[in-house]
């Protein structure tokens, strides 16, 4: 069952199963506090109140063996009671091992350093989903990128939910190294785990090791127009009043301008295309960010916007408005597509 609510500072609606009643989770609008209620069931306690007792009427005395007959008949009702009952313990019994079996397997598993902090928080419902899905191979259409948009906006928040922050986007990543781009310590909230731990995270996006998986990019990552391998269009805007100006990556209570109206990621013109583990994105252009995305043959740049949501940037909006919609706290709180 599931459990329906919203953050009481914001309004933000949220569903949760309702093993999660009585959490505390910070709202990923406005980063509130907020105490997930308990789920109301109903009142049963009607339904098993005993009946008020009735005097029996006078009856003739019955006869011996009908007084037989009724004594089989309880004692095979109450053996059939019995059964019922042990079936049920058996089958709960069956289920809590098997939970406590998965639990202590599950919890055997270690790792070090940015690789297990990663890979040990990633939603496991999300990456069996992805897995069965994630791979779009074959002919591109605008469904299937708005369906990539979706799943790499999914991942924003999951990584988001786990380490109260977007990852990192910029070409200074660690002590002022360009070791490796955000599209890959997504990888594990695209239901890319195992291609994952191929990496090496101590090392350049350009290694001899890593260099070796740059042709592993995964199809979610792939555009129209791009023909070179391991390239991709999708970044997001970085430098001097974007939400990515480098280091650790942005948290969305710093959102001021409001989630709905920042652009978080944009899938950019063919041209742009960069090797998607190099840590490098579109470059703020503040007299004119049009200029940056590239070209298109729809006619409009998909985008992801903070809150996880999906437009389109027409291919001649205004400088100014695209220049409001990149900026997260330039004061512009206006819905802009």
């Amino acid at each position: 069952m599931t459990i329906n609510f919203q953050c009481k500072q914001c309004g933000k609606n949220y569903k949760v199963s309702d093993d999660k009643a009585g959490k505390k989770v910070k709202c990923r609008q406005c980063d509130a506090s907020v105490r997930i209620p308990e789920l109301e069931v109903d009142d049963f306690s009607e339904d098993w109140e005993e009946p008020e007792y009735e005097a029996p009427a006078r009856r003739r005395k019955s006869s011996a063996s009908r007084n037989q007959s009724k004594s089989k008949s309880r004692k095979k009702t109450a053996t059939g009671s019995n059964q019922t009952l042990l079936i049920a313990g058996g089958a709960v019994a069956l289920i809590l091992i098997g939970g406590g079996l998965f639990f202590m397997l599950s919890s055997s598993k270690s790792g070090g350093g940015l690789f297990k902090s990663i890979t040990d928080k990633v939603d496991v419902v999300v990456n069996s989903q992805l897995d069965k899905s994630g791979s779009n191979a074959g002919s591109r259409s605008a469904a299937s990128d708005i369906d990539n948009m979706k799943k790499i906006g999914r991942a924003f928040h999951n990584f988001h939910d786990s380490f109260t922050r977007f990852p990192p986007a910029d070409a200074h990543l660690v002590d002022g190294k360009p070791l490796l781009s955000w599209r890959v310590h997504m990888l594990p909230f695209l239901g890319q785990k195992t291609l994952y731990q191929r990496f090496n995270l101590d090392e350049a996006w350009d290694s001899p090791h890593n260099s070796a998986l740059l042709n592993q990019m995964p199809d979610i990552y792939q555009a129209e127009g791009v023909n070179q391998a391991g390239y991709t269009p999708i970044m997001t805007f970085s430098g001097e009043g974007t939400p990515f100006t480098g280091g650790r990556g942005p948290q969305i209570r710093k959102f001021t301008d409001g989630a709905t109206n920042v652009i978080l990621c944009v899938l950019a013109g063919a041209d742009k295309a960069v090797p998607w583990t190099q840590p490098v994105d579109l470059p703020f252009n503040q007299a004119n960010p049009v200029s940056v995305l590239g070209q298109t043959s729809r006619g409009a740049f998909l985008c992801i916007m903070a809150d996880g949501s999906i437009k389109k940037i027409p291919a001649g909006i205004a400088p100014q408005t695209l220049k409001n919609a990149i900026q997260h706290n330039d004061g512009n709180v206006n819905p802009l597509f």
